[in-house]
């Protein structure tokens, strides 16, 4: 790939803050499913992801949104074109105030030498892992 997994999301972040959604939609791969706590959403067009982005943006700039700052970055290799990214988006505001912060899972699909984003998952940014044995019965 000539661009990283954390290049790809670092220019989906700085898209994002353009506040345009054409320049947003160029980092999904359709169809591509987006998760949040209030629903699940497949995406199978340019137009939908349009409609989609749109609504993130508004969203944002209702908040009084300015820009973003990703932490807590973990990748995991899944298969070789098939990457998991985690971490935490903070967004600011204007006056350089803290507006939200949430936690992200993407799930990238690489091809023709780009990454792309085909799961996009938001979540609470504190998570709580528990691992499970089938031979405990759990």
């Amino acid at each position: 790939m000539n661009q990283t997994p954390l290049q790809m999301l670092l220019a989906y972040v700085r898209a994002f803050e353009s506040l345009r959604a054409d320049e947003v939609i160029s980092f999904y791969e359709l169809p591509c499913t987006f998760i949040r706590p209030d629903g699940v959403w497949v995406v199978q067009d340019e137009a939908t992801a349009l409609v989609l982005a749109n609504h993130l943006i508004d969203h944002a700039k209702g908040q009084g949104y300015r820009k973003t700052e990703v932490c807590e970055i973990a990748m995991r290799t899944l298969a070789p074109e098939l990457i998991e990214l985690n971490g935490v988006f903070i967004r600011y505001g204007e006056s350089q105030a803290e507006l939200a912060r949430f936690g992200f899972t993407y799930i990238l699909h690489g091809s023709n030498n780009e990454w792309k984003i085909v799961v996009a998952v938001a979540h609470n940014a504190v998570t709580a892992t528990t691992l499970l044995s089938p031979a405990a019965g759990e």
